[in-house]
């Protein structure tokens, strides 16, 4: 009795890590997009009867280089060196037809204060890798403020509880100084995956009644207006002793797999993505993990 009440127990919180990395895919690669850390709390109430609502607070850090950490002159960078370091706060909302509905906005730097610098040579260091040189080299400071939605209707018909095969377009936008854009494309999921309003990939996972276990793949097609990680701050004239030339057109794709239970989730991923910058020699791979755990 006492298992059953703890498996049905309401939680409305969850904190949740995800960690990007080049070197999880075993290549030996280690540039461009190097290092992602994202540290997510969420919370949802039971109060509002037209939809559900879940709020976020994250926390992160976004690391680029050139396509090696350890060049020592400019002439050799093929992309800008840089951190973006930021804080965020996102909704999550689900109508009664199970459209999704999410926006968020963040304030955040690059350049120097995003701590680059000191978290790349701490990481080398922690694993006895070489020393990173490039980053007398990075960009200038500019503090930005970026507003972000996204859009995944439910399509009733690929959309059955009981189906193995899901789809789910998705539509994304972005607005700000440090980066504005969009994203259009769908996710094929394969394997038990719940609900748009009761599913790990959008973290509305909360006192979900179901475990979730799924394969999935999402291919994008990715529209760049602006990146200050490759252009240097929009409203700065020194951007910095290099900048790149942006890639406005890209496509970029996922595969992965995801589970949630009660009180714990997790996922593994699998990113290619295309030239940011024109000026890279070449696209990248990169892997990702993503722990969490609902109270």
């Amino acid at each position: 009795m006492h298992a059953a009440a703890l498996a049905q127990k309401d939680r409305h919180h969850f904190i949740q890590v995800t960690s990007d990395n080049d070197s999880y895919t075993l290549t030996r690669n280690d540039g461009y997009y190097t290092n992602g850390l994202r540290i997510l709390f969420g919370w949802n109430s039971q109060k509002d009867t037209t939809c559900k609502t879940i709020r976020t607070l994250e926390i992160g850090q976004l690391m680029y280089n050139a396509k090696n950490g350890s060049y020592l002159k400019k002439e050799e960078l093929d992309r800008p060196v840089t951190a973006f370091l930021y804080a965020r706060y996102g909704q999550l909302s689900f109508t009664k037809r199970d459209d999704l509905f999410s926006w968020g906005v963040n304030i955040g730097t690059i350049g120097p204060p995003a701590l680059g610098r000191p978290m790349q040579e701490a990481i080398h260091s922690l694993f006895n890798m070489y020393k990173p040189e490039e980053w007398d080299y990075q960009l200038k400071t500019e503090v930005g403020v970026n507003a972000d939605l996204s859009w995944s209707p439910s399509l009733s018909l690929l959309r059955k509880p009981s189906s193995v095969f899901k789809l789910l377009p998705v539509i994304s936008g972005s607005v700000g100084n440090t980066f504005t854009g969009a994203s259009l494309g769908p996710v094929l999921s394969l394997g038990r995956m719940g609900s748009n309003s009761q599913t790990i990939f959008w973290n509305s996972h909360l006192n979900s009644t179901s475990t979730e276990s799924f394969f999935y793949f999402y291919p994008e097609t990715v529209l760049s207006i602006y990146n200050a990680t490759i252009q240097g701050g929009l409203f700065r004239s020194d951007k910095g002793p290099y900048t790149g030339k942006l890639n406005h057109v890209r496509y970029r794709q996922t595969i992965g797999w995801m589970y949630s239970g009660n009180v714990f989730n997790m996922g593994l991923g699998l990113v290619y993505d295309s030239k940011e910058s024109k000026t890279q020699t070449h696209n990248q791979w990169y892997g990702r993990i993503q722990l969490g755990i609902a109270f």
